[in-house]
């Protein structure tokens, strides 16, 4: 494949950050991204995009009237963290996407451990729900459709979940409405918490009487919602708060992708993160199978723009496969874009290079004992991290390479140079960054190294004062 080195650049060192990436974004030009370059190991990196700005316009007078209408007291002087001792029952809203979801597993764990005695539900929706039903840390859930206006789901969620509650942990950013009006109809009677916003703090105040203040674009996701929950909580036990998000794996799962890799003389790779097996099941251990080691490549995303179409993937993927003897590709795709998948493996047309079609938990199952995964910017980023498993990811947006990179995992990101689509990077760009992955980065054991450990701050709840 012939690769023009001139429609990319590879970022390697952090004072090259900081002169090129703005200056890329403004041409239009693709790069690649090496771990020890990325923003959170860069202390004085400022973005090249707009976050935290001053109030671009005013807060509309129904949001307004919204908000007054649903006003209520705090049940806790909010200068103060929440006595844990106090809290029978929590409530957290969850209700959009996978990888929302595993990024706030984190916290989840911290609930569950800080406050062994408390009931712990999630107001899920129906894209994350299975991730609810099998985590070891949640105690009941009940899912919703994701669409942002109202849907007649709230109304079942109201009548199966509405209780006494506590604490609401509305994880959540944009859509406030929405979360303000959940909130006060499941839990009337609950102390509120939020994460700040710098342009609404005052509005949303009047209903979440918590606003931690989050470091947007300086932490990962997974931080950020962490630390949401230890500036908020007293533990009633001391707890040391584990950063690294989870997946629950299905022991039923991984026997029947052991099964289909066996079969086919493939071998699995240890996962490099402690498994947490679904509730309800202690796991049998990891069974480790010599073979072909395989490579998890993913097509698939929520949103078009950051899916992978196969006719750019093929050219990726026939290169990889000359240039890699040793491996397998093992092509993944949600299930309404399959065929994508078939397409893409019936194109390339190589012995080594199979689809592989499974449930979620067949899915993780399958990337446990992956060698590396190669994937958009999705759900998969995260599944993988959180199984410790080496990421190069295909992303679009700068933001996103900021708060949502493959966290605690060796990683190169290939970052395309237009927002409507990672299919517009040069697919050279993509197998510089697999060669990346594994001839430096891998091989150095670098991770992006964990920010701070999540700290209680002097004033959790900055809305008060703008009330």
């Amino acid at each position: 494949m012939e690769m023009d080195e001139k429609a990319w650049e590879c970022l390697e060192e952090a004072e090259q950050v900081e002169q090129r990436i703005g200056a890329l974004q403004q041409r239009g030009r693709s790069f690649v991204l090496l771990p020890w370059a990325h923003p959170a190991c860069i202390p004085s990196f400022r973005p090249p995009f707009e976050w935290g700005q001053p109030p671009r316009r005013a807060v509309s007078w129904g949001r307004r009237l919204l908000f007054g209408m649903l006003q209520s007291a705090p049940r806790w002087d909010s200068s103060s963290p929440i006595p844990g001792e106090h809290v029978r029952s929590v409530l957290v809203f969850r209700y959009d996407g996978i990888g929302d979801y595993i990024v706030t597993t984190p916290l989840l764990r911290y609930l569950r451990q800080g406050l062994p005695q408390a009931q712990i539900t999630l107001l899920t929706s129906t894209r994350n729900d299975m991730l609810a039903a099998r985590d070891p840390h949640v105690d009941r859930h009940w899912p919703i459709h994701p669409q942002h206006g109202f849907h007649p789901s709230w109304l079942t969620a109201a009548a199966r979940l509405r209780g006494p509650y506590e604490v609401v942990f509305a994880l959540v950013f944009p859509h406030m409405s929405k979360a303000a009006f959940l909130a006060r109809i499941l839990a009337p009677g609950a102390e509120y918490v939020a994460p700040y916003h710098a342009e609404r703090a005052a509005v949303y105040g009047r209903v979440f009487h918590r606003q931690p203040v989050i470091r947007h674009w300086r932490q990962h996701w997974a931080q950020l919602l962490l630390e949401i929950g230890v500036q908020t909580l007293e533990p009633v036990c001391s707890v040391e708060p584990e950063q690294r998000p989870y997946v629950p794996i299905s022991p039923r799962a991984c026997q029947r992708v052991w099964e289909w890799i066996e079969r086919r003389g493939l071998g699995t790779t240890a996962p490099r993160a402690p498994l947490v097996w679904e509730r309800g099941c202690e796991g049998g251990g990891w069974e480790e199978l010599s073979g072909t080691p395989y490579v998890v490549v993913n097509l698939s995303a929520y949103t078009e723009n950051r899916s992978w179409l196969p006719h750019h993937a093929l050219l990726v993927c026939r290169e990889l496969l000359r240039r890699l003897p040793e491996i397998e590709l093992l092509v993944i795709a949600s299930p309404r874009q399959q065929r994508w998948a078939e397409s893409l493996v019936q194109l390339v047309s190589h012995p080594r290079c199979r689809a592989f079609r499974g449930s979620f938990a067949d899915i993780a199952a399958l990337m446990a004992g992956a060698a590396w995964v190669i994937t958009p910017d999705t759900a998969i980023v995260h599944i993988a991290a959180a199984l410790g498993k080496p990421v190069v990811g295909l992303y679009g947006e700068l933001i996103k390479v900021a708060e949502w990179y493959p966290f605690g995992v060796p990683f190169v990101l290939a970052v395309s140079s237009a927002l409507e689509g990672i299919s517009f990077l040069p697919p050279g760009a993509v197998v510089e960054a697999v060669e990346r992955l594994l001839q430096q980065v891998i091989p150095s054991g670098f991770v992006v190294p964990p920010d701070q450990q999540p700290r209680r701050v002097a004033n959790s709840a900055t809305a008060t004062a703008a009330r």
